[in-house]
């Protein structure tokens, strides 16, 4: 067909155009679909450089940048986008998104209830508002955000599996299982939500934790020390669980072994505490009995400028022979914006002899993914980061550097290894190494 007048021309000419247009959009998106970032990411490029004030295409290379991880760059494209449409409800949420992913959770709630306040019926918004809530711990405000979705949309998936996730961080399993198990109903193909049943199909309300650890000492002047411990824990309720351990431990030449029987209880999202009572029958160098109580109590929620803080008391009796000592840790966790917490705490201790002294600790902590944290940290105390007191009668300086590290392969599963260098002056400095694991069931 040949087209002779200019009309015919022109709009064939708008069309070609429109379907050369059409074709990189539609091969960057078919890439998105496919998990191939990178491509993706290179096509979006060409687009908003063709087309640097479309919003569409800012959105869309925003997002894949998110998606592949690139969090600064996404961030960095999702303005540009806000800042030529910065009502469009596409871009925000997904720069809350971005933000949330990268660990700026306050921010990201700020994003969220922004969109809330001019679309409160906005499920997008509302489920992520719901996880973020989660991952600041706020599981009280978190369980009401999914609910509320679920009233209206009962089978809503992000909201069951965010429900589910909520009861997975509080370590109650078996409501996990509930909510995952409805929203496996719902999409039978999600290999998402199929991962997250099998993650806790075989974890229940009991928890065991056992390990073995041994200290070697500079210049082999000392035997070695070896141990084992193991501490299995009943969930009573969503908030209350009951424990028993032991720990049977040879140093010195001699063998002790010591009994303990715990409670905790979550009283709220804020405040949480334990107490915990040992005896050791016959003992030659850990206590004869042992009391101990703590607390932790999150004084602000965090905004966004500011994360999370959270007070720390412990306080222990130990009796030994001789008597009594008493040491009281008093101390503050300060959250950062990247999954990154930092604790301070100091020391008073009443020794054998009645008289105070003093020490500390500080403390890096870190959770780069759910499933896996480290710490590492340095101690100036009076005493033992082993709980054994080489002398509680005098105010002998003991200095320490550790570190940790814990892997969950499931929640039924996981694994740690805890390393120490203590040293203290008149005694040999001691390497300690520490491999357990934790099984739920």
């Amino acid at each position: 067909m040949i087209f002779r007048s200019a009309p015919a021309r022109l709009l064939l000419a708008l069309l070609l155009a429109a379907r050369a247009g059409a074709a990189p959009a539609d091969d960057a998106f078919a890439a998105k679909q496919a998990g191939d970032y990178p491509r993706a990411i290179a096509l979006y490029q060409e687009l908003v450089a063709a087309e640097p004030a479309n919003p569409a295409h800012l959105y869309q290379l925003g997002t894949v940048q998110g998606w592949a991880g690139h969090y600064d760059e996404a961030l960095a494209t999702l303005r540009r986008g806000l800042a030529l449409a910065p009502r469009d409800t596409d871009l925000r949420l997904s720069y809350g998104r971005v933000l949330a992913w990268s660990g700026q959770l306050a921010q990201a709630e700020v994003v969220f209830r922004d969109v809330l306040a001019a679309e409160p019926a906005n499920l997008d918004a509302q489920n992520m508002l719901g996880r973020v809530l989660a991952w600041r711990r706020q599981f009280a405000a978190a369980e009401q955000t999914f609910d509320r979705i679920l009233s209206v949309a009962p089978d809503n998936t992000d909201a069951l599996v965010g429900r589910g996730d909520v009861e997975k961080y509080q370590e109650r399993f078996d409501t996990a299982r509930d909510y995952f198990q409805r929203a496996a109903a719902v999409e039978p193909a999600s290999r998402d939500i199929q991962q997250r049943l099998a993650s806790v199909r075989r974890a229940g309300r009991w928890r065991l934790d056992a390990g073995y650890g041994f200290s070697t000492f500079a210049g082999d002047t000392r035997e070695d020390w070896t141990g084992w411990d193991a501490a299995l824990r009943y969930a009573l309720d969503k908030k209350t669980g009951v424990s028993l351990g032991a720990e049977w431990a040879d140093r010195f030449g001699l063998s002790d072994a010591q009994y303990t029987l715990g409670l905790d209880r979550r009283f709220s999202d804020e405040f949480s505490g334990y107490a915990r009572l040992s005896a050791t029958p016959s003992a030659d160098f850990l206590a004869k009995r042992m009391l101990a109580l703590g607390a932790a109590w999150r004084v602000r929620d965090g905004d966004a400028t500011l994360p999370p803080t959270v007070l720390l008391a412990d306080y222990r009796a130990a009796t030994y022979g001789p008597g009594t000592a008493h040491s009281l840790w008093l101390g503050v966790t300060q959250y950062t914006t990247h999954r990154v917490a930092v604790t301070v705490k100091g020391l008073a201790t009443r020794n054998l002899n009645d008289r105070w002294t003093n020490g500390w600790l500080a403390q890096l902590e870190g959770e780069p993914a759910d499933h896996w944290r480290w710490h590492a940290g340095y101690a100036d105390t009076t005493e033992s980061l082993s709980s054994t007191v080489f002398d509680f009668t005098v105010a002998q300086r003991t200095r320490a550097v550790f570190a940790g590290v814990y892997y969950e392969f499931s929640p039924a599963f996981g694994l740690r290894l805890d390393l120490t260098h203590e040293w203290s002056a008149g005694t040999p400095a001691r390497n300690a190494c520490h491999a357990g694991f934790t099984t739920r069931f």
